[in-house]
């Protein structure tokens, strides 16, 4: 026996048509897709479903594999089988998308056209607001902002009494996009103007809130500015809101503040970000909300200045700083890797190995290199071997073992070399350059007056650097 929306039925009977393209069997009445039992475990139970909701849940594992053509025709199907307007915006919608996603632009602004024709009252708004997001995406400016312009009548249209935070967020992510949008097209002469419509969309928004006091005005914007900021595009609009809320509040609290250096946060503003944050502290010094916000606020602004090679000595006390104030029980890993790299551009590479071990939570690895590199600070004279990977690596060197000093004044490339041996057999050099070199022992150029023909192996150190000590 199999179900379907309407009726259960038999194979062959005569209102069950095959579909050689879905491989199901389908209902002449209702069109949804029939579940057969299986008879072998005897269920008692069935699944109902229709062939629409089996072609578009088809035409999103098409997408998902990025068979975008394929897709195309399910969803096709999908809406010559939609009745609502909602699932005909949604189908069309889709469509639009995966033409997009194969480059036809033309095809994929008519079912945006379709999809917003279908929209109802309520809803136009965000159809157009989308629409207009593709036209700007593919530099059609003149169009995105006519488009942007019909959403702002769509939201105008709607009743004070109905406008809530998400239509807030839409006046401010399409009064962004059209000064965007005439940004592109090198025209400046309209940004005033759609300032003032976001401004007007919030005492609208005010109003619809039952005249509320200054303080509720203030509360009801930093809630649509901590929205607004969790989506993706709208960090402009999102700061907008929370200086309104700033200037509206007679005794601005904290948070205001910490939402404010979030928001700037996401927009690589760090600087204006961590004043935020030195404000909302000001206002409440223990809240470990706050320090921890202001300490990833710092080792981000370090991470994207490390990725950029634009590392300054400075940035060390920085980093120092955040770990700081980073709250008990928060993880410091993050912080410790971003330290290792600051260390590591630095010229510290032994330092940098070092926090990386205690980022990993090898900690006895950390403590047994602190062990030996306090001892290169002792008085006496270290240097460390490299060009170990060109003869023999590793495997010559023991702790203990008495290496020659051979100087090679006619070397080509250095020409304070000198070459390391071990029973006249070369097994490397004194390191003399910054890319081998570590900061707590002497090169080869240092050694330029020194008697020592000779030094004895102390320890491989992080499985890289080979230390001895003149002797």
């Amino acid at each position: 026996m199999g179900y379907c929306l309407c009726h259960p039925w038999k194979k062959g009977d005569p209102f069950v048509l095959p579909d050689h393209v879905l491989g199901k069997d389908i209902c002449i009445h209702c069109g949804g897709i029939i579940i057969y039992e299986d008879e072998g475990k005897h269920k008692k139970s069935h699944k109902h479903t229709s062939r629409r909701e089996y072609l578009y849940r088809k035409a999103k594992e098409c997408s998902i594999r990025k068979d975008h053509s394929t897709a195309i025709e399910f969803y096709k199907e999908v809406l010559s089988l939609s009745v609502a307007n909602r699932e005909k915006c949604e189908a069309s919608t889709e469509i639009a998308l995966e033409y997009e996603a194969i480059g036809d632009y033309d095809s994929a602004e008519s079912y945006w056209n379709k999809a917003c024709a279908a929209a109802g009252y309520s809803t136009v708004h965000m159809y157009l607001t989308e629409k207009g997001d593709f036209l700007y995406r593919k530099g059609r400016y003149e169009k995105a902002i006519s488009t942007y312009e019909e959403a702002l009548k769509a939201l105008d249209a709607l009743k004070d009494t109905s406008i809530n935070s998400s239509h807030l967020i839409y006046y401010a992510r399409i009064a962004h996009y059209i000064i965007a949008s005439y940004d592109e097209l090198e025209k400046d002469n309209h940004k005033e103007k759609y300032h003032n419509v976001l401004k007007h969309a919030i005492d609208r928004y005010i109003h619809s809130r039952n005249h509320a006091d200054d303080e509720s005005k203030a509360n009801y914007l930093s809630e649509t500015a901590w929205a607004a900021s969790q989506h993706e595009g709208v960090n402009g609009e999102a700061l907008i809101l929370i200086d309104s809320a700033i200037r509206l509040h007679p005794h601005c609290p904290a948070n205001y503040y910490n939402i404010k250096a979030i928001i700037l946060n996401r927009g690589f503003h760090y600087d204006d970000a961590l004043k935020c944050y030195d404000i909302a502290l000001s206002k409440d010094p223990t809240n470990e909300t706050f320090l921890e916000n202001k300490a990833d606020c710092m080792r981000d602004k370090l991470k994207r200045k490390a990725f950029f090679k634009r590392i300054e000595p400075r940035d060390l006390e920085v980093i120092n700083e955040a770990l700081k104030i980073l709250p008990e029980g928060c993880d410091n890993s993050p912080y410790l890797y971003v330290k290792a790299e600051i260390l590591d551009q630095l010229g510290e590479p032994v330092k940098a190995r070092i926090c990386n071990a205690l980022g990993a939570k090898r900690y006895d690895e950390a403590d047994k290199a602190e062990r030996q590199l306090k001892q290169l600070k002792s008085s006496e004279t270290y240097i460390n071997i490299t060009g170990t990977q060109y003869y023999r690596n590793f495997a010559p060197f023991k702790e203990g073992t008495i290496v020659d000093l051979i100087r090679d004044p006619d070397n080509p490339h250095d020409r304070y070399a000198i070459r390391v041996e071990i029973n006249g057999e070369t097994v490397g050099y004194v390191a003399n350059n910054q890319y081998t070199l570590i900061k707590e022992v002497k090169s080869s150029r240092n050694l330029k007056h020194s008697k020592s023909t000779r030094a004895e192996v102390q320890f491989i150190l992080f499985n890289q650097w080979v230390i001895a000590k003149l002797i």
